[in-house]
């Protein structure tokens, strides 16, 4: 599989091509800007040096004369004094030479043929060709005496020279390139290297892939968090905050904290510094219980993050996880049966009515002794006898008949099960079978037993309620889904996530309108 460049390496490659193309650019540009003006300022040179050798008057005069020696003396001195000029050279209107820098080329015939402009129209232009001493940029300049062409003037650079001037400038010109290229390419690798840092190593596929991974996680776990920076500027809320918060703005992110939120105290966590745990607070009309934490870079604090739920649903959740809930349920139905068995009897009492008193107090005890010894000698563990008990007190409240299996048998403990988790299983089944009963709106019954069967330990309840819609089946074990008003959708989820640790199976049956039937088989050890 082709490996792909990093995000360092990119970085720096997209940098140093920019360079090239840009400083590629510019020497286009630059180059051909500098090569110009070197051939302008030559042209510029020569023109100016012609215009003023032809309105010498020393040089006129000579002409006039035709005084070989006095001109190329001149000449001589000028070529001299003179740089970037190569040739000066002074002729009459036959185009016979009285300066030259070849002496030997005296009074002999101007040579390149482009001459002729200067001698038959007497104004000066710029022109390239051919003379004695190779191709040369030529300046022509018509000379007069007293209103009268006598001659012109020629000065000239050869070619080469220019070439060499060209050659020099491109040498330069190169040189300050390399030094930028080679400074570019050092920076780019300097400013990927920091951008990688910046990024603590991270490739932009990993950073997407963490973004979106804090996302679901934000908006997956049952918590409330946000997060302001070091401004207080909120710059991070999920879902469930807004939902616990009863925020109704669509979106608060860049909002201040307080404005939003104004019990908040994360400004006092930026402040301080110190982490605060477990607090109870009011937002927004909510009793919540939050964490509150500052978050730092090195030693600089630049943000606070607090999580928080709902302190009600919180203590429901430790309730449920723990199984205190159904034992308090347990202990409520027993304390409620109790209260009504004591106002009948005290009713009785003050009716005096003495026999009455004496047979329902019989009966109840029949009744108690008889439930009281079943549960002991079919149930020796205490915890769950209660649970049921309980449940079976607040069926008779809620008019509902809960038959007990004759078969029920419990040990007191196993190796393995442990007495949360059957407090679990037990309590959330019956309610659910109560309420399956209560939602249907007719009498109905519950059929629940317990049962030490070979290596495993049985748990069935069938009752003939509402019953369970065939869309809603694949969905009850899951977290949060609930059929139920005000429920958290939590029983069944902590059902099956206690028959998941104790390594047990549930088989369910279900038709709507119709009933429930639930069977829970769990593995047991050797007892001890």
């Amino acid at each position: 599989m082709k490996k792909s460049l990093s995000f360092q390496t990119k970085i720096a490659m997209l940098i140093i091509v920019l360079i090239l193309v840009s400083i590629g650019m510019s020497i286009l540009f630059v180059g051909k800007w500098s090569l110009d003006n070197i051939q302008n300022k030559v042209e510029d040179n020569i023109k100016n040096i012609s215009v003023i050798l032809s309105s010498s008057p020393d040089i006129q005069k000579g002409l006039k004369q035709k005084d070989f020696t006095k001109i190329q003396k001149s000449m001589h001195k000028l070529l001299e004094e003179l740089d970037g000029v190569d040739i000066i050279t002074i002729a009459d209107m036959n185009g016979i030479r009285y300066a030259h820098p070849n002496q030997d080329k005296l009074g002999k015939h101007f040579v390149g043929g482009d001459e002729q402009k200067v001698i038959n129209e007497g104004v000066g232009y710029i022109s390239q060709a051919k003379g004695t001493l190779g191709i040369s940029i030529r300046a022509f300049e018509p000379i007069f005496y007293e209103q009268d062409q006598i001659g012109f003037v020629m000065v000239g650079v050869l070619y080469k020279d220019i070439k060499e001037f060209r050659a020099d400038a491109l040498i330069t010109i190169c040189g300050f390139t390399l030094f930028g290229i080679i400074l570019g390419i050092i920076g780019a690798l300097i400013i990927a290297k920091r951008t990688k840092d910046s990024l603590l190593g991270l490739e932009p596929y990993e950073i997407v892939y963490l973004y979106k991974e804090n996302r679901a996680m934000l908006e997956s776990i049952m918590e409330g968090i946000i997060a302001i920076d070091s401004k207080g500027r909120i710059t991070l809320v999920n879902d469930y905050a807004i939902k616990v918060l009863n925020i109704k703005k669509p979106n608060v992110v860049g909002e201040y904290v307080l404005d939003v939120f104004p019990t908040s105290r994360l400004l006092e966590v930026l402040k301080s510094g110190e982490c605060e745990y477990n607090q109870e607070q009011i937002i927004n009309d909510t009793v919540i219980l939050t964490n509150r934490v500052p978050m730092k870079d090195g030693d600089e604090i630049i943000g606070a993050m607090a999580s928080f739920n709902d302190r009600t649903k919180v203590k429901r959740l430790a309730e449920e996880i723990t199984g205190v809930r159904q034992i308090i349920q347990a202990l409520r139905a027993n304390t409620h049966e109790f209260m009504n068995k004591l106002h009948v009897i005290l009713g009785l009492v003050k009716l005096n009515a003495i026999d009455e008193l004496r047979m329902y107090i019989k009966d109840i005890v029949k009744e108690q002794e008889q439930m009281r010894f079943f549960l002991t000698k079919n149930i020796k563990n205490t915890t769950i006898s209660a649970i049921i008990l309980g449940k079976l007190n607040r069926a008779k409240e809620l008019n509902i008949d809960i038959e007990l299996c004759e078969n029920c048998y419990l040990e007191k403990h196993y190796k393995n099960i442990q007495n949360e988790n059957l407090l679990t299983i037990i309590g959330n089944l019956l309610d659910n079978a109560m309420e399956a009963i209560i939602r249907k709106g007719e009498d109905g019954e519950v059929y629940f037993r317990i049962e030490d069967v070979n290596d495993f330990v049985e748990i069935e309840v069938n009752d003939n309620g509402i019953g369970i819609e065939d869309k809603n089946i694949e969905h009850i074990f899951k977290r949060g889904f609930t059929t139920k008003k005000d429920e958290g959708g939590i029983g069944l989820f902590l059902v099956q996530k206690s028959i998941n640790q104790l390594k047990g199976k549930l088989l369910i049956d279900s038709k709507y309108k119709e009933g429930t039937s639930v069977l829970v088989r769990i593995p047991k050890e050797e007892k001890v």
